[in-house]
């Protein structure tokens, strides 16, 4: 072989190494960290696990490291504690919950990711969020930073349809003296009957939908009621609901703050309460062998009212790293994506955010899901959920104490002035 065919040789022979050695090398997949409180064993929780999940099928580049925490609470702790060691996670999923302070303080820090500029590039992601999640987690400077992949539809209450029959009920109540007439009915029937029911027993949680409810008919433009997003309420105006949640109380019995609504549930679900106060989203918790529907708490004035809201969803971590945001952005895409938003409805019960989803589509599939959804986006006035209209102080004041105030275990001043210091360290 001459000289200069043995350096074409090895000319070859070395291009052909390099080229075979770039196709075995394959780039690592980029790793996502997801915290969320979905990691309970309710059918409900599988099956959101079971969709995040998913994800990492569909997207063989992206690896989900999840950390799943039993409860909300857990998972705040959890958060906070990765935060204050310099491990902020790519993804934390609220599920739910109010305005806090973690969410506060990343934001104030620059440690959530903006989501508007996003938006802005890709109209197929902008139409898969909701009015409602625009409209009040937007900033005024134009910022985007939770984005949520449910409604929380509520401002009602669930009852037992056969004791109301037997009740002989012939009108749900649009008005509060309906209201208390109809609980008076239930009474004097279940002590006739003999029979250990009682007309309602809310939680303390229970009570605050009733507030807000009360609140919302004081009118937007006195000193005092719902204004915009927030309760800004006077001690005048605070010791009159206290007053009127009195009213319905004296058709329940004294509970501890232990009381939640689980235990509620379960009286419900026991046929030992005829009236549950929850949100839509209590739909798969009653159980199949009560016949139960849906209707709005009542108001003065008879107009309804209900809450329809987006509250806090996704956030996403400012870390920095395009590949890591990246891959965060079409996660939360996939959780809006249609087949992801038709698998939440179907599979939890959860009302999906994304408009191409049409709960008519579920009339006959989840028609106790439908029948309550469809009367809360249609009542006449709006207001949002009590995580929305309240700080995360003034919210554990309120259910913390509620029960004790309406019981006589503590006086109604002590308790207003709680209320009314905790609004004045919002201000």
């Amino acid at each position: 072989m001459g000289k200069y065919n043995k350096i074409g040789f090895v000319c070859i022979f070395l291009l052909s190494s390099m080229l075979s050695g770039c196709k075995g090398v394959e780039e690592e997949p980029v790793t996502i960290t997801v915290i969320h409180a979905w990691g309970g064993m309710e059918a409900d929780h599988v099956a959101m696990r079971d969709i995040y999940e998913g994800f990492e099928k569909e997207n063989s580049d992206i690896r989900l490291q999840l950390i799943s925490m039993p409860t909300r609470k857990e998972m705040l702790w959890k958060v906070e504690d990765m935060i204050m060691v310099g491990d902020t996670p790519d993804i934390i999923i609220f599920s739910g919950m109010g305005q806090n302070q973690t969410y506060g303080f990343m934001v104030d820090n620059d440690m959530a990711l903006d989501l508007m500029p996003y938006l802005e590039k890709d109209t197929e992601f902008a139409n898969s969020i909701s009015d409602a999640n625009l409209e009040y987690w937007t900033t005024d400077e134009n910022h985007l930073f939770t984005v949520t992949d449910v409604l929380s539809l509520s401002g009602g209450y669930w009852y037992n349809e056969e004791i109301f029959q037997q009740a002989e009920i012939q009108k749900i109540p649009e008005t509060w003296e309906e209201f208390w007439t109809m609980c008076e009915t239930l009474r004097f029937w279940t002590e006739k009957q003999g029979l250990d029911i009682l007309p309602l027993q809310p939680s303390g949680e229970g009570y605050l939908y009733f507030m807000d409810h009360i609140l919302a008919d004081l009118g937007d433009n006195t000193s005092s009621g719902i204004r915009g997003h927030k309760i800004t309420a006077g001690k005048e105006n605070l010791e009159y609901v206290v007053n009127q949640l009195r009213q319905i109380y004296q058709f329940s019995t004294s509970e501890s703050e232990g009381y939640t609504y689980l235990d509620e549930t379960s009286l419900f679900n026991e046929g030992k309460v005829a009236i549950y106060v929850n949100g839509v989203w209590g739909a798969p918790m009653i159980s199949d062998n009560i016949n139960a529907g849906y209707a709005l708490l009542p108001s003065v004035s008879g107009t309804s009212i209900s809450c329809e809201s987006a509250c806090l969803g996704y956030v996403l971590g400012n870390s920095g790293n395009a590949d890591r945001e990246d891959a965060s952005i079409r996660f939360l895409k996939y959780m809006l994506s249609e087949p992801v938003q038709t698998r939440i409805v179907r599979e939890t019960e959860q009302i999906p955010v994304n408009p191409q989803i049409e709960l008519e589509d579920y009339a006959d599939e989840k028609p106790r899901m439908y029948q309550a959804a469809s009367l809360v986006m249609n009542a006449d006035r709006k207001i949002d959920v009590p995580d929305n209209l309240w700080t995360a102080s003034q919210k554990t004041i309120f259910t913390g104490n509620i029960l004790d105030v309406l019981s006589g275990k503590q006086s109604e001043q002590e308790f207003v002035e709680k209320l009314i210091g905790a609004q004045n360290e919002e201000k």
